[in-house]
């Protein structure tokens, strides 16, 4: 199987990764990586899998134990069912850890390795891409016309149509992270669930709202590890029609703008801040925020926003409790630092 060609990513998604042992998702584009993952879990599992088909590990804990990830493949589920192991960090991974599943596959149950962009030197990458029982998928930013195809699909499936002059304009107003953009569709969707046709008022009636500076100050809050103050800060903003579900998008958003930042050298921090639209009245607070954590607090951030944000619809009486609950974890770690 080895190297999955952009092209082929779908259909080996869809179907060609149900035969597929172990399976490599890699690159800069994290949104990407989410989503492809979790499309890998759901066409193997279902969507509404068991938990006890699901095992999640991070590179960390199976470094501190090598021989946990080979004889975690090899056991057999409670039912005999198929089950994926999923591993986040991978590119951390070390080669004892991994170089035993490819020697020998496990038969029953599918290894999912995550991580951030590997070079093409880089072991794991080589192995995974010259193996015939492995895949390798490579995530960069989705195109303009990534970002089409999306919304086509995603509207399709539905089962409604949007104009060609409002496609355009959701695809202009999206981002180039292909999670945080699906999300957005699928909400205009939801907004949309009882018209046949999506027109440019139904977008601004909604997306452009995800953007409002009303929901920023619980975030801010949070990344600045004022723990005391957010619960009352975010009630208040949903009191005020910001929606648990936006807050948690916001906030995955402002993670992956901090990543961004902290990047950059402190001479130039400033006109970058400017050059990413943050509102003025932030800037100080977004620069505080950016000496204050690193790319690794941050992708921890992004982890858990985004379990959140996975709970939340499954427990939707609840989202409100569970996007706070997150925010408090995001201002402990901040503390932490």
């Amino acid at each position: 199987m080895s190297v999955i060609r952009a092209g082929d990513v779908r259909r080996f998604v869809a179907t060609g990764c149900r035969e597929t042992p172990l399976i490599l998702v890699f690159g800069p584009d994290e949104g990407s990586v989410r989503v492809r993952a979790r499309d890998i879990r759901n066409t193997i599992l279902g969507a509404k899998a068991d938990d006890l088909a699901r095992v999640d590990f991070d590179a960390e804990s199976v470094n501190a134990d090598p021989v946990r990830l080979l004889d975690e493949a090899n056991a057999i589920g409670l039912f005999g069912d198929k089950r994926v192991i999923t591993v986040t960090n991978a590119g951390k991974l070390r080669k004892e850890a991994w170089q035993p599943l490819l020697d020998a596959p496990p038969l029953g149950t599918t290894v999912l390795l995550l991580a951030e962009d590997l070079s093409k030197s880089a072991p794991l990458r080589v192995f995974f891409e010259k193996s015939a029982d492995a895949a390798a998928i490579a995530c960069y930013a989705p195109s303009h016309q990534d970002i089409l195809e999306l919304i086509d699909i995603r509207i399709r499936e539905a089962g409604v149509t949007i104009t060609p002059t409002a496609r355009s304009y959701l695809a202009e107003l999206l981002g180039s992270d292909l999670a945080l953009s699906e999300n957005e569709i699928d909400k205009l969707i939801l907004y949309c669930q009882d018209r046949l046709v999506v027109d440019v008022a139904d977008i601004d009636g909604l997306i452009t709202d995800s953007s409002s500076l009303a929901g920023t100050d619980p975030i801010d809050l949070a990344f600045e590890g004022k723990l005391e103050e957010i619960e009352h800060v975010a009630l208040r903003s949903f009191r005020e029609g910001i929606n648990p579900s936006g807050l948690i998008l916001l906030a995955i958003n402002h993670a992956m703008l901090l990543k961004k930042l902290v990047n950059i050298g402190h001479g130039s921090l400033d006109t970058a801040i400017r050059s990413e639209g943050v509102f003025f009245r932030r800037t100080d607070r977004v620069r505080a925020q950016v000496n204050r954590w690193d790319s690794a607090m941050l992708n921890r951030a992004i982890e858990t926003l985004a379990g959140a944000q996975l709970q939340s619809r499954k427990v939707p009486a609840l989202e409100e409790i569970i996007v706070v609950r997150a925010l408090w974890s995001l201002a402990l770690a901040s503390r932490r630092r």
